[in-house]
């Protein structure tokens, strides 16, 4: 029976083949061949009775069990004890005896009591051997040695769960515990099962103490092991004629024999059951422990995950949202600017057709009246003395002073159209409009130009003195940039260093500003082959500390309300870097000026 669960159905033939042999050897009738061929026939219904009786207990505890191992469940163990142990035998036993009678090596009479005799060994036998055959394919299974095709193990036992290993000594001591501690319990069930069995004073019960331990220590495979040492030490010492189990009646010795064992055996099988229901119920408990902890930290880590996320996608809402405002002012300023350049240049194209007219007339004019004044003066040498009333009309005329003060005008006209041709040069240059958006220019035109446009801010007034602008220009090569764009910044930046100028000035007077003059510096030199660097320095009130690093940040102004917007500087600070590759940065002291930096590459990555 233990064979064939532990193997599968193919060990039937050897079942067939192993009792055949056994009855044939006790049953054989060797007077000739013919009794002998006689004797074999019942032999083989024996073997034939016996290996279906195997096999039908086999299938029905498979069956039953739903092919678990039999021996780890209570309600298994029932089954397996009833199943290989009472209709198995019975099949046994039934077609053995019958086979018997028939071929008259049995009386009728006898049936019923070599029925029992046979029933009970056949019982004692699967009782003693098969649960040591299957505790051990158990055993070496769990210890990974997976060459049984015995499929007892249940799939939601995690054999391979993650142990923690122990420490060399203590290591060490369960080695040496694993194997004195069973050679301990082996000696004492020898000891006293000689003198309980061998002795006559009836000590059988001290075994059950040793049994007991052994289930608790030695796990299901030691304590059958050791049961079947108890049932081999009772067999033989019955069989023999000693111990409480010896009758004069070799039925009731059998029954006595076969209670004893059945006891321990069912004590032994239901104990370990138990033990390993509980140690299952235990490592299941473990595990839904560690699942539900690791469901917990899952989710604990999938909330933090989908927090961040959301962190995430609200700064990158309030970015997109700032950037959208930024944007919108950015396009609102840059429209402003565009609008403003194309009214620039239109005024600049308006005014410098008439200008150039009257420009280029003048000097024909000026040819025209020193003309006349030469006829005239031709005409008083010849008519020295004029009429009277001609005197008197000349005389009103102040023709001397006319003479001398009309090539003064003539040249102060000439003066103003050269500075309103300049003016609408400058414009035009400001504005760039009818030019590429990136074009290879001369940056100091784009400075002069600004210069030219804020003149009027630069010049003199009744609180103070002209300022200084002080420029000193290195050699530049041509630039390739946004020549409008940048234009814009010189503007953003001249215009602010006006504005800190003006607003030093504040409680001093006339003189003391003449004094310490308001002055603008503006420096220009190439750092190496592709970078050039402009700085544009004053004398102002400064920028304190605090606000130095927000002072390119959009909507971040130090003016009051209607004196600025917080965008120029912002504005600057993009075209520089991402417009033109550059950098822009601002090194100041506050009540001691300040300096804004930018460099630029020469060649524009994106020309």
């Amino acid at each position: 029976m233990g064979a064939v669960l532990l193997f599968g159905n193919w060990i039937g033939y050897g079942v067939f083949l192993g009792s055949f042999l056994a009855n044939f050897w006790a049953f054989r009738d060797a007077t000739n061949i013919l009794s002998l061929i006689t004797s074999s026939i019942p032999v083989v219904g024996i073997a034939i009775g016996t290996t279906l009786g195997t096999l039908l207990g086999a299938f029905l505890l498979r069956r039953s069990t739903k092919y678990r191992y039999p021996l780890e469940r209570i309600t298994d163990v029932f089954k397996f004890l009833f199943l290989t142990g009472a209709i198995s035998p019975i099949i046994n036993a039934t077609v053995g005896v019958l086979c018997l009678v028939l071929s008259n090596k049995l009386a009728w009479a006898s049936y019923s009591s070599v029925w029992l005799t046979w029933w009970i060994s056949n019982i004692s036998g699967i009782f003693i051997v098969t649960p040591i055959l299957l505790s051990c394919g158990r055993w070496i299974q769990t210890n990974h040695y997976p060459n049984l095709p015995w499929l007892f193990i249940e799939p939601d036992r995690d054999l391979d769960s993650p142990i923690m290993q122990p420490s060399a000594k203590r290591l060490w001591f369960l080695r040496f515990k694993a194997i004195v501690e069973p050679l301990i319990l082996l000696i004492l069930v020898i000891l006293i099962g000689k003198i309980a069995f061998g002795d006559g004073y009836h000590l059988e019960y001290l075994l059950i103490p040793i049994l007991l331990w052994a289930t608790f220590r030695l796990g299901q495979f030691g304590a059958t092991l050791l049961t079947f040492v108890v049932a081999a030490i009772a067999v033989v010492a019955t069989v023999n004629g000693k111990g409480a189990f010896a009758a004069l009646d070799i039925n009731q010795s059998l029954m006595q024999l076969q209670s004893f064992i059945g006891v321990i055996t069912f004590t032994i099988l239901i104990l370990t059951a138990t033990i390993s229901e509980r140690a299952n119920a235990e490592m299941k408990l473990r595990l839904a422990f560690a699942e539900l902890a690791r469901s917990n930290e899952n989710l604990e880590f999938r909330v933090q995950e989908r927090t961040e996320e959301l962190h995430k996608k609200n700064s990158t809402l309030n970015q997109t949202l700032q950037t959208l405002k930024q944007t919108q002012l950015q396009m609102f300023q840059s429209e402003k600017m565009s609008a403003l350049g194309q009214m620039v240049a239109g005024i600049a194209h308006e005014i410098n057709n008439p200008v150039s007219f009257i420009h280029g007339n003048l000097s024909h004019v000026s040819e025209y009246i020193q003309g006349l004044l030469t006829a005239l003066k031709v005409y008083q040498k010849h008519y020295p003395n004029p009429p009277e009333s001609l005197d008197t009309e000349l005389a009103d005329l102040e023709l001397n002073f006319l003479q001398e003060d009309l090539s003064k005008m003539l040249q102060s006209m000439k003066i103003g159209t050269d500075r309103i041709r300049a003016i609408v040069l400058s414009l035009r240059s400001f504005s760039r409009l009818d030019e590429a958006e990136l074009k290879t220019v001369d940056i100091h035109q784009g400075i002069d130009s600004t210069l030219v446009i804020l003149q009027h801010r630069l010049n003199a007034t009744e609180k103070r003195p002209a300022i200084q602008v002080l420029k000193d220009y290195g050699t530049l090569p041509l630039i390739e940039c946004d020549a409008g764009s940048l234009n814009q910044v010189f503007m953003n930046l001249l215009t602010n260093a006006i504005d800190a100028l003006e607003a030093s000035n504040q409680g001093y007077s006339f003189p003391e500003i003449s004094n310490k003059p308001n002055t603008i510096w503006i420096h220009s030199r190439q750092i190496d082959n592709n970078q050039i660097a402009i700085a544009i320095s004053d004398n102002g009130i400064g920028i304190p500390e605090e606000i130095r690093s927000k002072i390119f940040d959009p909507f971040f102004t130090t003016k009051t309300v209607g004196k600025g917007t917080g965008l120029g500087l912002a504005i600057s600070y993009q075209i520089v870097t991402e417009k033109h590759g550059g950098k822009i940065w601002v090194d100041s002291n506050q009540s001691q000026g300040s300096k804004f930096l930018i460099q630029i590459p020469v060649k524009n990555p994106r020309f």
